[in-house]
């Protein structure tokens, strides 16, 4: 009756009994049924404080709803493809526990603290489902040197917030309309395709000065049928940066291109240099930003964007 009480009592409490060491070589924990806990946030506790070398979370697949906070150095949390879901469905105005709004650190469905250092997510998708009406932020990043690999992040107004640092997306899938990407940070997106679900804006910046801002290199801007029409972005705070790099853009991307919004066009770097696609028309664009058809500057490359920090395999 007592190993019954305890096992109730585990399981109540979203953590598995640890019957045994992770069966994966080279993984510190497992997520999911069989696994050794039943929720990331559990794995994620367990990892020390001063974490000193790389630990990966293996995660099963399944769907793991709720609010995750990556607040330790050096972890991977690493699905087993897009049927691994880390799910969430609130919005940023919506109340917590003590009755304030939650903001976009509660509302996340995965945020990255400035103490997830390292951090490298790969392998799985994170979602939030309030839909439209609200910021709800799938994906909130604070941290230095994260990197995404082959992940797909879905939400509808402010699905991605990278709040600063870099980060490094690699094949991965972002959808939204409304601001969907977003922040002061710094990161490069590699081969991403990028989802519009309706009309709206893709990127809203606000890149402190001398900062590089978001990149988008060799990406597909992708849109439903009906190619509801979209900016590339339009300027949030700061001296906002968003440069398109041989990126194939669909159909629904407006002549313009971009839009004006609370910081003055002399403040504003937004570029595009050989865009390619149906929504690529350089002669239409406003005139505060570039638009070309050479290659882009070398400050635009991979190497030069992250700086001291290489996160390719």
């Amino acid at each position: 009756m007592k190993a019954r009480a305890v096992l109730l009592g585990a399981v109540l409490a979203g953590v598995a009994p640890r019957a045994a060491p992770a069966a994966e070589p080279g993984v510190f924990a497992t997520v999911g049924p069989g696994g050794d806990y039943a929720t990331v946030q559990a794995a994620i506790d367990a990892v020390p404080a001063d974490n000193p070398e790389q630990k990966v979370i293996a995660i099963r697949p399944g769907a793991y709803f709720g609010h995750t906070v990556l607040n330790k150095p050096g972890v991977t949390l690493r699905g087993a493809g897009p049927d691994t879901l880390l799910t969430y469905n609130l919005g940023q105005a919506m109340p917590g526990a003590d009755g304030q709004p939650l903001g976009w650190q509660g509302a996340a469905t995965l945020r990255i603290t400035a103490d997830g250092i390292d951090a490298v997510i790969e392998d799985l998708t994170l979602e939030n489902t309030f839909g439209k009406g609200m910021q709800a932020q799938a994906c909130v990043v604070e941290a230095d040197r994260v990197a995404f690999r082959r992940c797909r992040l879905l939400g509808w107004q402010d699905t991605l917030r990278l709040e600063t640092g870099r980060q490094w997306f690699d094949r991965c899938f972002i959808a939204g309309h409304v601001d969907f990407i977003y922040g002061g940070a710094t990161a490069y997106f590699e081969n991403c395709e990028i989802h519009c679900r309706d009309r709206g804006y893709i990127t809203a910046p606000a890149t402190p000065a001398g900062r590089t801002g978001l990149v988008f290199a060799d990406c597909r801007i992708t849109f439903p049928y009906g190619d509801p029409p979209t900016y590339l972005g339009r300027p949030w705070h700061e001296s906002p940066s968003a440069t398109f790099v041989r990126c194939e853009l669909g159909a629904g991307i407006r002549p313009e291109g971009w839009h004006e919004w609370h910081v003055p066009p002399p403040l504003v770097r937004f570029a595009e240099y050989q865009s390619r696609g149906p929504g690529a028309k350089p002669g239409g664009r406003v005139s505060w930003a570039t638009a070309s058809a050479e290659p882009a500057p070398a400050a635009f490359t991979r190497a030069a964007v992250l700086g001291d920090w290489n996160p390719a395999p």
